[in-house]
């Protein structure tokens, strides 16, 4: 079951594309900042950016040793000299800073590659989270780089005026320049299109000439770029390698180490990765570093993007599996390669009436918090269609007018995810218990593996029906008969699209290993993943097995009805006798309130034939069905009504109850909890 629901699950999603969005506003505001030309702009586009990206505000500005007057907003003259002596004590690295009347305050440092020019001070009433601190450090870090561009150009152009001679050095100069703003504008550019890692290492080798590594926070290769690539790859000792990152941490710039130069792609205290530049003969000079630098901190947006689009993918699957009494269910995901981002796999077990349980699996298109974001919309409406009680057929044809709508829409955020949406694939199976039918449709998703008893794996025949959101074929539906004890196997096809090899190879490996016997339902589910994945994968994987069970005739019990009004009486008779056999006879003033409610509006207002039946599992459910389409609907009857309390007293006394249609009428059912067996009336007329 999700922790959580459909709202809770929405408002994480806005606050990571919230995030998301800062990212690539920082990514603009500096491109801004680089082409400006003058400190006041500078300084004028950084005082306006802090209160649009988190809830914090820039009192003031602290540069070249002197409080800047226009970009300073501390109350007194004697607050600023207190805030100034705290800022004397922090060094380059900067830190906390005690404001007059606010609840946080922080001195962030202005600098570039070897200067520290001074400091920007935010504050706020209440210390913001550590992804709004990052942003602040990575404006304020872009502040200092523009700062020392403009005066960069303002020497430059002031030695241009004295020395008209010296066309050769500043030629040099502007050269130099030209290559800072250029490694800004390449790796920029490689955040903008989503490279990913290895679109860093690639970019900053480019750059450099020198052989590029990313890590992870151990040490472990996740990218390279350049010649020479070392096998095995060197790993620190621990205690080695969080000495260097500390180092690297407090510096808050690439340091040297041994034959390698390294940044740390940090965005607070937590380290998510590692550049690496690999200089063993030392001959890496300011452009390299500048690269690396700038190469760290887009590693920090790639690796916190990754991180937000991951926590939404896992907050928005299954956090507990149970398929009730109907089937025994295990699972496995496996995410796609750290690089790629998060995919649209997904998976779900959705309880449904009559004791019966819905399998789904599915995927979208592409990785990323658009993928992970669609993939969450997606699996709730399957939720909310299932508690519609839809056949699968029908299921998936209302699916794919939710993905055309998607498509449909114009802004460019909704544009990235009805990208994502179109061609989604998914698998939806009910099972019932009582009759142990399977009843299976898909929309452009492989077909599951059914493990009999007698361990032979087949692959049933089910019309294919197109992808979503094409809106071209109808979806169709095959109806199974599974002894008990069947295993279904759903899956996505990155378990079986391997690289180059056949699929129908794979698709038969999973069916061998699906018959090797196993402890548990769970051991078969990861012993199988073992035996297809041996390595990284380049899609998200899922694999979700269920083991039927069927409900023996002391479980259930029905009777036809004749459509005449003493016919309501009988049935009362016929359901508390049954009760009474069960053990349940203090269910049996409210079974006979339901059973005469349902049972008189089918022969009222319904049509032959009319069937009770009762099924008896963790909840005892009653059922009355008829062969009309009118569904009764629960209403509010007023003080003076004569009428139209019934279905009012069964919604009261039940744990839910609702309508299923069928191909030759409907069914009206009705469920109460076992464990909720004494003080039903009691608790209702307190």
């Amino acid at each position: 079951m999700t922790v959580g629901g459909p709202a809770d699950a929405a408002a994480r999603d806005v606050q990571l594309r919230d995030q998301l969005s800062n990212l690539r506003g920082l990514l603009m505001l500096s491109m801004v900042m680089t082409e400006s030309d003058s400190e006041k702009k500078i300084l004028d586009l950084a005082t306006t950016s802090v209160p649009s990206i988190s809830s914090c505000r820039m009192v003031g500005v602290y540069l070249d040793g002197r409080w800047q007057d226009r970009f300073t907003r501390l109350p007194s003259k004697q607050a600023r000299l207190r805030v100034e002596e705290q800022l004397r004590g922090l060094g380059p690295v900067g830190g906390a800073v005690d404001v007059p009347g606010r609840a946080w305050g922080w001195g962030l440092p202005l600098r570039c590659l070897r200067e520290h020019m001074g400091y920007c001070v935010v504050d706020a009433q209440e210390a913001p989270s550590e992804a709004v601190q990052f942003l602040l450090r990575v404006l304020v870090q872009h502040i200092g780089v523009a700062l020392a561009n403009v005066r960069l150009h303002a020497r430059e152009r002031a030695a241009a005026e004295e020395l008209r001679g010296v066309n050769a050095a500043l030629a040099d100069a502007v050269e130099a320049l030209e290559r800072t703003i250029g490694i800004h504008e390449r790796l920029t550019q490689v955040a903008v299109a989503g490279e990913g890692q290895e679109g860093i290492a690639r970019a900053v080798h480019e750059l450099t000439g020198h052989p590029v590594a990313v890590e992870d926070r151990h040490g472990n290769l996740r990218a390279w770029a350049g010649p020479d690539r070392p096998e095995p790859y060197r790993r620190d000792p621990r205690s080695r390698r969080d000495r260097i990152l500390r180092r690297a941490l407090q510096e808050g710039r690439p340091v040297r180490e041994g034959d390698r130069l390294i940044a740390v792609a940090s965005p607070g205290a937590d380290v998510l990765g590692v550049l690496v530049l690999m200089d063993p003969a030392g001959t890496a000079g300011d452009r390299a570093q500048i690269a690396l630098e700038h190469g760290a901190t887009v590693l920090s947006m790639e690796l916190a993007q990754r991180t937000a689009s991951l926590a939404l993918q896992r907050s928005l699957l299954p956090h507990g599996l149970t398929g009730g009494t109907a089937v025994d269910v295990a699972a496995r995901y496996v995410p796609a390669g750290a690089s790629l981002g998060a995919g649209g796999d997904w998976f779900d077990i959705i309880p449904l009436s009559g004791a019966r349980v819905a399998l789904v699996v599915g995927d979208v298109v592409g990785h990323g918090i658009h993928a992970a974001a669609t993939m969450g919309r997606l699996r709730t409406a399957v939720r909310t269609l299932a508690d519609l009680d839809l056949p699968p057929d029908e299921l998936l044809a209302h699916l794919d007018d939710l993905v055309i709508s998607l498509v449909e829409q114009d802004s460019r955020d909704e544009e990235e995810e009805a990208a994502a949406a179109m061609g989604a694939r998914c698998l939806y199976a009910v099972y019932d218990p009582v009759s142990r039918r399977c009843t299976l449709a898909r929309a452009g998703h492989l077909p599951p593996v059914l493990v009999r008893p007698d361990g032979t794996a087949t692959l049933p025949e089910l019309p294919p029906g197109p992808p979503l959101g094409l809106g071209t074929l109808p979806f169709e539906s095959a109806e199974l008969e599974l002894p008990e004890g069947t295993v279904i196997a759903l899956y996505t096809d990155g378990l079986v699209e391997c690289g180059d090899r056949d699929i129908d190879e794979e698709v038969s490996r999973l069916r061998t290993a699906l018959t090797r016997p196993g402890p548990t339902l769970d051991a078969v589910c990861g012993a199988a993943i073992e035996t297809l994945l041996n390595g990284p994968v380049s899609d998200d994987v899922v694999l979700l097995l269920a083991r039927t069970h069927a409900l023996g005739q002391d479980q259930v019990a029905s009777w036809d009805l004749p459509p005449e009004p003493s016919a309501v009486a009988n049935a009362r008779k016929l359901a508390t006798t049954q009760l009474a056999a069960w053990g349940l006879d203090d269910l049996a003033f409210t079974t006979e309130l339901i059973v005469s409610e349902l049972v008189t509006n089918a022969i009222r207002y319904g049509a032959e034939p009319i069937r009770l039946r009762l099924i008896r599992q963790d909840v005892v459910i009653c059922e009355v069905s008829d062969g009309s389409s009118t569904s009764p609907r629960l209403r509010h009857a007023r003080t003076t009504d004569e009428g139209g309390r019934g279905l009012f007293l069964v919604a009261q006394f039940t744990r839910r109850w609702g309508t299923r249609y069928t191909t030759t009428g409907k069914i009206i059912w009705a469920e109460q909890n076992l464990s909720d067996r004494d003080g039903t009336l009691e608790n209702l007329f307190d």
